[in-house]
């Protein structure tokens, strides 16, 4: 029962799957700006490396900051745009609980 977890709220944008309480494969890049660019790739990438299909995942989870409004915005609409596409539903954290 994976998950994909995104958390653009920061300079450092984060992806990875959760399966189970477990880490399965992670990514974190210090591109400041380059959210948008690279989000979809991270995906990929943390997906392929886990061995998980999109259509196995059982929901999208996204950090809601706060954060600068470009950022956010990518990983958001990124984490929505996933959600329908999948059928899975998508959640929001705020990224400074997740931290803590």
């Amino acid at each position: 029962m994976p998950v994909l977890v995104l958390d653009t709220s920061a300079d450092i944008t984060v992806t990875l799957v959760d399966g189970d309480g477990a880490v399965l494969a992670d990514r974190c890049v210090a591109e400041p700006r380059r959210h948008a660019e690279l989000l979809a790739p991270l995906v990929t990438e943390v997906l392929t490396e886990a061995g998980v299909d999109r259509r196995d995942l059982t929901a999208v989870v996204a950090g809601t900051g706060p954060a600068p409004f470009t950022g956010l915005r990518a990983g958001l609409v990124t984490a929505r745009t996933l959600g329908l596409a999948l059928g899975v539903p998508v959640h929001g954290v705020c990224s400074l609980d997740a931290i803590a």
